[in-house]
Protein backbone atom coordinates (compact mmCIF):
# COMPACT_ATOMS: atom_id res chain seq x y z
CA UNK A 1 0.00 0.00 0.00
CA UNK A 2 2.91 2.37 0.83
CA UNK A 3 4.40 1.86 -2.26
CA UNK A 4 1.23 2.57 -4.45
CA UNK A 5 1.11 5.58 -2.21
CA UNK A 6 4.61 6.60 -2.99
CA UNK A 7 3.94 5.98 -7.14
CA UNK A 8 0.18 8.13 -6.37
CA UNK A 9 2.46 11.12 -5.11
CA UNK A 10 4.91 10.63 -7.97
CA UNK A 11 2.70 11.15 -10.89
CA UNK A 12 0.70 13.82 -8.83
CA UNK A 13 4.10 16.03 -8.74
CA UNK A 14 4.76 15.20 -12.43
CA UNK A 15 1.14 16.39 -13.70
CA UNK A 16 1.59 19.42 -11.38
CA UNK A 17 5.06 20.17 -12.87
CA UNK A 18 3.77 19.80 -16.53
CA UNK A 19 0.90 22.58 -15.44
CA UNK A 20 3.12 25.20 -13.93
CA UNK A 21 5.18 25.13 -16.89
CA UNK A 22 1.65 26.45 -19.15
CA UNK A 23 1.13 29.68 -16.60
CA UNK A 24 2.11 33.02 -17.87
CA UNK A 25 5.49 34.59 -18.17
CA UNK A 26 7.20 30.82 -18.09
CA UNK A 27 6.67 29.56 -21.24
CA UNK A 28 8.62 27.10 -23.29
CA UNK A 29 8.70 28.69 -26.92
CA UNK A 30 9.24 25.66 -29.30
CA UNK A 31 9.08 28.23 -32.34
CA UNK A 32 12.06 30.25 -30.47
CA UNK A 33 15.27 29.17 -32.41
CA UNK A 34 13.15 29.89 -35.73
CA UNK A 35 12.64 33.63 -34.33
CA UNK A 36 16.17 34.01 -33.82
CA UNK A 37 16.70 33.16 -37.35
CA UNK A 38 14.56 35.35 -38.91
CA UNK A 39 15.55 38.35 -36.55
CA UNK A 40 19.04 37.62 -37.82
CA UNK A 41 17.88 37.53 -41.55
CA UNK A 42 16.48 40.93 -41.14
CA UNK A 43 19.45 42.64 -39.60
CA UNK A 44 21.11 41.31 -42.22
CA UNK A 45 18.88 42.57 -44.71
CA UNK A 46 18.95 45.61 -43.19
CA UNK A 47 22.97 45.90 -43.47
CA UNK A 48 22.53 45.12 -47.22
CA UNK A 49 19.63 48.07 -47.67
CA UNK A 50 22.55 50.06 -49.40
CA UNK A 51 23.65 47.86 -51.65
CA UNK A 52 20.02 47.57 -53.63
CA UNK A 53 20.41 50.92 -55.17
CA UNK A 54 24.10 49.87 -56.42
CA UNK A 55 24.36 49.05 -60.15
CA UNK A 56 27.46 46.95 -61.33
CA UNK A 57 26.91 48.23 -65.09
CA UNK A 58 29.72 50.56 -66.50
CA UNK A 59 27.87 53.19 -68.32
CA UNK A 60 27.56 56.79 -67.35
CA UNK A 61 24.85 56.90 -66.14
CA UNK A 62 25.56 54.22 -63.88
CA UNK A 63 29.10 55.49 -63.04
CA UNK A 64 27.20 59.46 -62.66
CA UNK A 65 24.93 57.96 -59.76
CA UNK A 66 27.46 55.39 -58.10
CA UNK A 67 27.89 56.84 -54.52
CA UNK A 68 31.93 57.03 -53.70
CA UNK A 69 33.38 54.39 -51.63
CA UNK A 70 33.04 54.57 -47.90
CA UNK A 71 37.05 53.96 -47.87
CA UNK A 72 37.78 56.40 -50.44
CA UNK A 73 38.40 59.86 -48.85
CA UNK A 74 39.85 62.09 -51.37
CA UNK A 75 41.89 60.37 -53.79
CA UNK A 76 42.81 63.67 -55.54
CA UNK A 77 45.96 61.93 -56.91
CA UNK A 78 43.78 58.94 -58.83
CA UNK A 79 43.33 61.62 -61.92
CA UNK A 80 47.09 61.88 -63.07
CA UNK A 81 46.60 60.46 -66.38
CA UNK A 82 50.54 60.02 -66.36
CA UNK A 83 49.95 56.69 -63.82
CA UNK A 84 47.63 55.11 -67.32
CA UNK A 85 50.72 53.01 -68.60
CA UNK A 86 50.14 49.34 -67.95
CA UNK A 87 51.94 48.95 -64.52
CA UNK A 88 49.46 47.34 -61.85
CA UNK A 89 48.35 49.98 -59.52
CA UNK A 90 49.70 49.18 -56.29
CA UNK A 91 46.91 49.21 -53.04
CA UNK A 92 47.39 52.38 -51.05
CA UNK A 93 49.57 51.06 -47.98
CA UNK A 94 46.51 53.03 -45.42
CA UNK A 95 43.87 51.49 -47.00
CA UNK A 96 45.19 48.02 -46.88
CA UNK A 97 45.86 48.26 -42.97
CA UNK A 98 42.34 49.11 -42.98
CA UNK A 99 40.57 47.03 -45.00
CA UNK A 100 40.72 43.87 -43.89
CA UNK A 101 38.03 44.44 -41.17
CA UNK A 102 35.69 45.89 -43.44
CA UNK A 103 36.04 42.71 -45.80
CA UNK A 104 35.95 40.28 -43.15
CA UNK A 105 32.96 42.03 -41.80
CA UNK A 106 31.36 41.76 -45.58
CA UNK A 107 32.31 37.88 -46.25
CA UNK A 108 30.26 37.71 -42.63
CA UNK A 109 27.30 38.97 -43.74
CA UNK A 110 26.87 37.01 -46.59
CA UNK A 111 28.30 34.32 -49.20
CA UNK A 112 26.33 35.65 -52.27
CA UNK A 113 28.53 37.16 -55.10
CA UNK A 114 26.78 39.33 -56.37
CA UNK A 115 26.55 40.99 -53.05
CA UNK A 116 29.87 40.69 -52.38
CA UNK A 117 30.53 42.67 -55.39
CA UNK A 118 28.30 45.46 -54.80
CA UNK A 119 29.68 45.61 -51.26
CA UNK A 120 33.25 45.88 -52.75
CA UNK A 121 31.89 48.63 -55.00
CA UNK A 122 30.42 50.65 -51.96
CA UNK A 123 33.65 50.25 -50.25
CA UNK A 124 36.46 51.02 -52.99
CA UNK A 125 33.94 53.23 -55.85
CA UNK A 126 36.44 56.25 -57.03
CA UNK A 127 34.82 59.66 -56.07
CA UNK A 128 35.41 61.19 -59.07
CA UNK A 129 33.10 59.76 -62.07
CA UNK A 130 30.28 62.42 -61.39
CA UNK A 131 33.24 65.04 -62.09
CA UNK A 132 34.97 63.93 -64.54
CA UNK A 133 32.28 62.81 -66.89
CA UNK A 134 29.98 66.15 -66.50
CA UNK A 135 33.39 67.80 -67.62
CA UNK A 136 33.80 65.70 -70.21
CA UNK A 137 30.35 65.87 -71.90
CA UNK A 138 30.77 70.05 -71.31
CA UNK A 139 33.65 69.89 -74.03
CA UNK A 140 33.36 72.39 -76.56
CA UNK A 141 35.91 72.81 -79.18
CA UNK A 142 37.94 76.35 -79.22
CA UNK A 143 39.72 76.91 -82.31
CA UNK A 144 41.35 80.32 -83.12
CA UNK A 145 38.40 82.17 -84.71
CA UNK A 146 39.77 83.63 -88.03
CA UNK A 147 39.80 87.35 -88.70
CA UNK A 148 37.44 86.76 -92.52
CA UNK A 149 37.06 90.75 -92.94
CA UNK A 150 33.82 91.33 -95.50
CA UNK A 151 35.96 93.52 -98.18
CA UNK A 152 32.73 95.44 -98.84
CA UNK A 153 32.67 96.93 -95.72
CA UNK A 154 35.78 98.62 -96.36
CA UNK A 155 35.18 99.90 -99.64
CA UNK A 156 35.48 103.19 -100.58
CA UNK A 157 37.46 104.02 -97.03
CA UNK A 158 41.24 104.35 -97.06
CA UNK A 159 43.35 101.02 -97.22
CA UNK A 160 45.15 100.81 -93.82
CA UNK A 161 49.02 99.81 -94.72
CA UNK A 162 50.36 97.13 -93.08
CA UNK A 163 52.99 97.68 -90.67
CA UNK A 164 56.58 96.70 -91.06
CA UNK A 165 56.73 95.90 -87.44
CA UNK A 166 53.46 95.47 -84.69
CA UNK A 167 53.73 95.93 -80.89
CA UNK A 168 51.21 94.14 -79.17
CA UNK A 169 50.65 95.77 -75.65
CA UNK A 170 47.97 93.90 -73.87
CA UNK A 171 46.77 95.27 -70.75
CA UNK A 172 46.61 92.69 -67.46
CA UNK A 173 45.96 94.34 -64.76
CA UNK A 174 43.50 92.87 -62.41
CA UNK A 175 40.42 94.44 -63.91
CA UNK A 176 40.94 92.11 -66.48
CA UNK A 177 39.29 89.12 -64.74
CA UNK A 178 35.91 90.73 -64.75
CA UNK A 179 33.49 89.69 -66.82
CA UNK A 180 31.95 90.20 -70.22
CA UNK A 181 29.01 88.83 -71.38
CA UNK A 182 29.69 85.62 -69.32
CA UNK A 183 33.45 85.27 -70.31
CA UNK A 184 36.34 86.74 -68.55
CA UNK A 185 37.78 89.94 -70.24
CA UNK A 186 41.34 88.37 -70.08
CA UNK A 187 40.13 85.26 -71.88
CA UNK A 188 38.51 87.39 -74.28
CA UNK A 189 41.53 89.49 -74.67
CA UNK A 190 43.79 86.58 -75.37
CA UNK A 191 41.71 84.86 -77.99
CA UNK A 192 41.17 87.90 -79.63
CA UNK A 193 45.18 89.02 -79.63
CA UNK A 194 45.98 85.34 -81.04
CA UNK A 195 43.78 86.01 -83.85
CA UNK A 196 45.18 89.54 -84.66
CA UNK A 197 48.58 88.33 -84.45
CA UNK A 198 48.14 85.48 -86.94
CA UNK A 199 46.67 87.50 -89.29
CA UNK A 200 49.00 90.86 -88.92
CA UNK A 201 51.77 88.01 -88.48
CA UNK A 202 51.65 87.39 -92.36
CA UNK A 203 52.86 90.79 -93.13
CA UNK A 204 54.51 92.32 -90.48
CA UNK A 205 56.73 91.27 -87.88
CA UNK A 206 55.13 90.80 -84.12
CA UNK A 207 56.13 91.65 -80.76
CA UNK A 208 53.83 90.71 -77.38
CA UNK A 209 54.01 92.92 -74.17
CA UNK A 210 52.31 92.61 -71.29
CA UNK A 211 51.96 94.21 -68.29
CA UNK A 212 49.66 94.24 -65.33
CA UNK A 213 50.64 90.85 -64.92
CA UNK A 214 53.10 90.70 -62.02
CA UNK A 215 52.07 90.92 -58.24
CA UNK A 216 48.74 92.00 -57.06
CA UNK A 217 46.51 95.08 -57.06
CA UNK A 218 47.41 95.38 -53.28
CA UNK A 219 49.24 98.55 -52.27
CA UNK A 220 52.24 96.62 -51.10
CA UNK A 221 53.21 95.21 -54.71
CA UNK A 222 52.16 98.39 -56.24
CA UNK A 223 55.86 99.24 -56.44
CA UNK A 224 56.89 95.88 -58.42
CA UNK A 225 53.34 95.59 -60.47
CA UNK A 226 54.10 98.88 -61.62
CA UNK A 227 57.49 97.63 -62.65
CA UNK A 228 56.09 94.81 -63.97
CA UNK A 229 56.59 95.14 -67.72
CA UNK A 230 57.84 92.21 -70.13
CA UNK A 231 58.13 91.41 -73.46
CA UNK A 232 56.76 87.77 -73.29
CA UNK A 233 57.13 87.62 -77.54
CA UNK A 234 60.37 89.26 -78.71
CA UNK A 235 59.99 91.21 -82.11
CA UNK A 236 60.47 88.92 -85.39
CA UNK A 237 58.70 86.01 -87.68
CA UNK A 238 54.67 85.04 -86.24
CA UNK A 239 55.37 81.66 -84.88
CA UNK A 240 52.00 79.85 -83.69
CA UNK A 241 52.80 77.61 -81.14
CA UNK A 242 55.46 79.93 -79.72
CA UNK A 243 53.22 82.97 -79.92
CA UNK A 244 50.60 81.24 -77.97
CA UNK A 245 52.56 80.34 -75.27
CA UNK A 246 53.98 83.30 -74.33
CA UNK A 247 50.02 84.57 -73.98
CA UNK A 248 49.28 81.81 -72.27
CA UNK A 249 52.25 81.92 -69.55
CA UNK A 250 50.69 85.24 -67.72
CA UNK A 251 47.42 86.03 -65.79
CA UNK A 252 45.97 88.94 -64.80
CA UNK A 253 47.09 90.08 -61.57
CA UNK A 254 48.46 94.05 -60.63
CA UNK A 255 48.07 97.52 -61.32
CA UNK A 256 47.98 99.30 -64.88
CA UNK A 257 51.39 100.95 -65.86
CA UNK A 258 50.24 101.83 -69.07
CA UNK A 259 52.50 104.90 -69.55
CA UNK A 260 55.28 102.75 -68.94
CA UNK A 261 54.15 99.97 -71.13
CA UNK A 262 54.42 102.40 -73.69
CA UNK A 263 57.56 103.69 -72.67
CA UNK A 264 58.74 99.80 -73.06
CA UNK A 265 57.65 100.15 -76.66
CA UNK A 266 59.48 103.26 -77.78
CA UNK A 267 62.50 102.18 -76.14
CA UNK A 268 62.17 98.84 -78.71
CA UNK A 269 61.15 100.74 -81.71
CA UNK A 270 63.96 103.29 -81.95
CA UNK A 271 66.09 100.40 -82.71
CA UNK A 272 63.74 99.08 -85.58
CA UNK A 273 64.43 100.48 -89.77
CA UNK A 274 60.79 101.54 -90.95
CA UNK A 275 57.70 102.07 -89.68
CA UNK A 276 56.42 100.55 -86.46
CA UNK A 277 52.40 100.39 -85.04
CA UNK A 278 51.49 100.01 -81.51
CA UNK A 279 48.37 98.15 -80.76
CA UNK A 280 46.99 98.35 -77.16
CA UNK A 281 44.05 96.32 -75.86
CA UNK A 282 43.21 98.22 -72.36
CA UNK A 283 40.61 98.09 -69.92
CA UNK A 284 41.34 100.72 -67.30
CA UNK A 285 43.60 103.84 -67.21
CA UNK A 286 47.06 104.32 -65.75
CA UNK A 287 47.29 103.43 -61.85
CA UNK A 288 50.93 103.24 -61.70
CA UNK A 289 51.11 107.36 -61.24
CA UNK A 290 52.48 107.68 -65.11
CA UNK A 291 51.68 109.75 -67.96
CA UNK A 292 50.39 107.87 -70.97
CA UNK A 293 49.37 110.61 -72.99
CA UNK A 294 53.13 112.15 -72.46
CA UNK A 295 54.38 108.64 -73.26
CA UNK A 296 53.21 108.43 -76.82
CA UNK A 297 53.80 111.72 -77.64
CA UNK A 298 57.36 111.30 -77.09
CA UNK A 299 56.95 107.88 -78.59
CA UNK A 300 56.12 109.76 -81.95
CA UNK A 301 58.57 112.96 -81.11
CA UNK A 302 61.05 110.16 -81.13
CA UNK A 303 59.86 107.51 -83.92
CA UNK A 304 58.17 109.58 -86.50
CA UNK A 305 56.79 106.63 -88.38
CA UNK A 306 54.98 104.77 -85.36
CA UNK A 307 51.56 105.25 -84.28
CA UNK A 308 49.85 104.07 -80.97
CA UNK A 309 46.09 102.57 -81.81
CA UNK A 310 43.86 101.57 -78.88
CA UNK A 311 41.43 99.91 -78.37
CA UNK A 312 39.03 100.34 -74.92
CA UNK A 313 37.64 96.97 -74.50
CA UNK A 314 34.53 97.41 -71.80
CA UNK A 315 35.55 100.97 -70.58
CA UNK A 316 34.32 103.96 -68.25
CA UNK A 317 33.73 107.15 -69.45
CA UNK A 318 36.78 108.29 -67.70
CA UNK A 319 38.75 105.65 -68.90
CA UNK A 320 37.46 106.58 -72.43
CA UNK A 321 38.58 109.82 -72.65
CA UNK A 322 42.39 109.07 -71.33
CA UNK A 323 42.75 106.02 -74.07
CA UNK A 324 41.23 108.40 -76.46
CA UNK A 325 44.09 111.36 -75.66
CA UNK A 326 46.86 108.60 -75.79
CA UNK A 327 45.84 107.95 -78.81
CA UNK A 328 45.61 111.58 -80.36
CA UNK A 329 49.10 112.02 -78.84
CA UNK A 330 50.21 108.89 -80.66
CA UNK A 331 49.25 109.87 -83.83
CA UNK A 332 46.80 106.54 -84.11
CA UNK A 333 43.14 106.08 -83.69
CA UNK A 334 41.01 104.88 -80.82
CA UNK A 335 38.27 102.65 -80.71
CA UNK A 336 35.71 101.38 -78.40
CA UNK A 337 34.66 97.67 -77.75
CA UNK A 338 32.02 97.23 -75.33
CA UNK A 339 31.97 93.17 -75.30
CA UNK A 340 33.65 90.69 -77.00
CA UNK A 341 32.05 90.71 -80.23
CA UNK A 342 32.74 93.68 -80.91
CA UNK A 343 36.40 93.46 -79.94
CA UNK A 344 36.97 90.85 -82.75
CA UNK A 345 34.95 93.14 -85.24
CA UNK A 346 36.90 96.02 -83.95
CA UNK A 347 40.19 94.20 -84.52
CA UNK A 348 38.85 93.01 -87.76
CA UNK A 349 37.13 96.14 -89.38
CA UNK A 350 39.44 98.61 -87.92
CA UNK A 351 43.28 97.15 -86.99
CA UNK A 352 44.20 94.76 -90.12
CA UNK A 353 44.31 95.92 -94.10
CA UNK A 354 41.26 95.73 -95.38
CA UNK A 355 42.39 94.01 -98.80
CA UNK A 356 44.27 90.97 -97.26
CA UNK A 357 46.80 88.54 -99.18
CA UNK A 358 45.00 85.52 -100.07
CA UNK A 359 47.97 83.14 -100.57
CA UNK A 360 48.15 83.20 -96.40
CA UNK A 361 44.48 82.26 -96.42
CA UNK A 362 45.15 78.36 -96.08
CA UNK A 363 46.58 79.28 -92.32
CA UNK A 364 42.84 80.91 -91.27
CA UNK A 365 41.80 77.52 -90.79
CA UNK A 366 42.51 74.51 -88.16
CA UNK A 367 45.76 72.49 -89.92
CA UNK A 368 47.06 68.87 -88.41
CA UNK A 369 48.71 70.46 -85.56
CA UNK A 370 45.41 72.40 -84.30
CA UNK A 371 43.67 68.80 -84.62
CA UNK A 372 46.27 66.91 -82.70
CA UNK A 373 46.29 69.73 -79.85
CA UNK A 374 42.39 70.02 -79.96
CA UNK A 375 42.00 66.10 -79.27
CA UNK A 376 44.28 65.96 -76.81
CA UNK A 377 41.75 68.51 -74.87
CA UNK A 378 39.14 66.39 -75.64
CA UNK A 379 40.49 62.99 -74.74
CA UNK A 380 41.34 64.80 -71.33
CA UNK A 381 38.33 63.67 -69.67
CA UNK A 382 37.65 60.14 -70.95
CA UNK A 383 41.49 59.00 -70.67
CA UNK A 384 40.83 60.28 -66.53
CA UNK A 385 37.90 58.63 -66.36
CA UNK A 386 39.68 55.26 -68.01
CA UNK A 387 42.46 55.60 -65.22
CA UNK A 388 40.84 56.31 -62.76
CA UNK A 389 38.71 53.13 -63.59
CA UNK A 390 41.45 50.93 -64.20
CA UNK A 391 43.07 51.86 -60.56
CA UNK A 392 39.10 51.23 -59.56
CA UNK A 393 39.30 47.35 -60.63
CA UNK A 394 42.80 46.96 -59.08
CA UNK A 395 41.48 47.65 -55.96
CA UNK A 396 38.68 45.44 -55.96
CA UNK A 397 41.06 43.27 -57.27
CA UNK A 398 43.42 43.08 -54.64
CA UNK A 399 40.56 43.37 -52.19
CA UNK A 400 39.36 39.69 -53.70
CA UNK A 401 42.73 38.34 -52.54
CA UNK A 402 43.12 39.92 -49.27
CA UNK A 403 39.37 37.71 -48.81
CA UNK A 404 41.19 34.62 -50.45
CA UNK A 405 43.99 34.80 -48.14
CA UNK A 406 42.15 35.13 -45.18
CA UNK A 407 39.37 31.97 -46.07
CA UNK A 408 37.08 34.37 -46.46
CA UNK A 409 35.90 33.72 -49.54
CA UNK A 410 36.61 30.14 -51.53
CA UNK A 411 38.95 29.45 -54.52
CA UNK A 412 36.03 29.62 -56.97
CA UNK A 413 34.56 32.82 -55.86
CA UNK A 414 38.28 34.74 -55.59
CA UNK A 415 38.94 33.57 -59.38
CA UNK A 416 35.31 35.03 -60.62
CA UNK A 417 36.12 38.37 -58.13
CA UNK A 418 39.17 38.77 -60.17
CA UNK A 419 37.58 37.79 -63.26
CA UNK A 420 34.98 40.75 -63.18
CA UNK A 421 37.96 42.99 -61.77
CA UNK A 422 39.80 42.87 -65.15
CA UNK A 423 36.25 43.02 -67.20
CA UNK A 424 35.14 46.52 -65.59
CA UNK A 425 38.64 47.62 -66.06
CA UNK A 426 38.23 46.98 -69.96
CA UNK A 427 34.44 48.40 -70.16
CA UNK A 428 35.82 51.52 -68.67
CA UNK A 429 38.39 51.53 -71.46
CA UNK A 430 35.47 50.98 -73.75
CA UNK A 431 33.61 53.78 -72.27
CA UNK A 432 36.50 56.57 -72.26
CA UNK A 433 36.87 55.27 -76.17
CA UNK A 434 33.26 56.23 -76.98
CA UNK A 435 33.50 59.46 -75.23
CA UNK A 436 36.77 60.31 -76.69
CA UNK A 437 35.29 59.92 -80.04
CA UNK A 438 32.10 61.91 -79.15
CA UNK A 439 34.34 64.23 -78.42
CA UNK A 440 36.44 64.04 -81.29
CA UNK A 441 33.21 64.27 -83.40
CA UNK A 442 33.08 67.61 -82.01
CA UNK A 443 36.45 68.78 -83.10
CA UNK A 444 35.75 67.58 -86.84
CA UNK A 445 32.84 69.18 -86.88
CA UNK A 446 33.54 72.73 -85.53
CA UNK A 447 36.69 72.36 -87.81
CA UNK A 448 34.79 71.45 -90.86
CA UNK A 449 32.68 74.43 -90.06
CA UNK A 450 35.61 76.99 -90.07
CA UNK A 451 37.10 75.21 -93.45
CA UNK A 452 33.68 76.29 -94.92
CA UNK A 453 33.72 79.94 -93.84
CA UNK A 454 37.43 80.17 -94.65
CA UNK A 455 36.67 78.89 -98.05
CA UNK A 456 33.34 81.16 -98.85
CA UNK A 457 35.80 83.87 -97.70
CA UNK A 458 38.38 83.02 -100.45
CA UNK A 459 35.95 82.71 -103.30
CA UNK A 460 34.38 85.30 -102.17
CA UNK A 461 37.43 87.53 -102.31
CA UNK A 462 39.06 86.41 -105.29
CA UNK A 463 35.61 87.59 -106.62
CA UNK A 464 36.14 90.70 -105.63
CA UNK A 465 39.97 90.84 -107.18
CA UNK A 466 38.98 90.11 -110.32
CA UNK A 467 36.00 92.52 -110.44
CA UNK A 468 38.40 94.92 -109.57
CA UNK A 469 41.27 93.64 -112.17
CA UNK A 470 43.45 92.62 -109.51
CA UNK A 471 45.71 89.70 -110.05
CA UNK A 472 45.98 87.04 -108.07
Amino acid sequence: MKRYSLLLLLIISLVLSACSSDEPGEEVDAEQPAKEVVKREETKQNKFDHLRNISLEVTEDSLMALEPGTMMGDLSYETDIQDIGFNTPELDPELKNKLPEKLEELANETNELETIKKGLVSLLASPHYKEIIENANAYEPHFEEPFLPDPTKAEGGEETKPAEKAIILLDASSSMLQQTDGRVKMEVAKDAVKSFAKTIGQSSEVSLVVYGHKGSDSDVDKESSCSGIEEVYPMGKYEKEVFHGAVDFFESKGWTPLAGAIQKAAEMSSGYDGNTTIYIVSDGAETCDGDPVQASKDLVAENAESTVNIIGFDVDGNTENQLKAVAEAGNGEYFKADNPEELKNTIQYEWLPSTLDLAFAFTMAPDGWDMVAEYKIADKYPLELWTVGRKEAHRIIDAAAIMSENGWITDEQYSELRDWGFDRSEAMKELHYTMSKTNREKADTESKEIRQRVDEWVAKMKELKKERGDTW
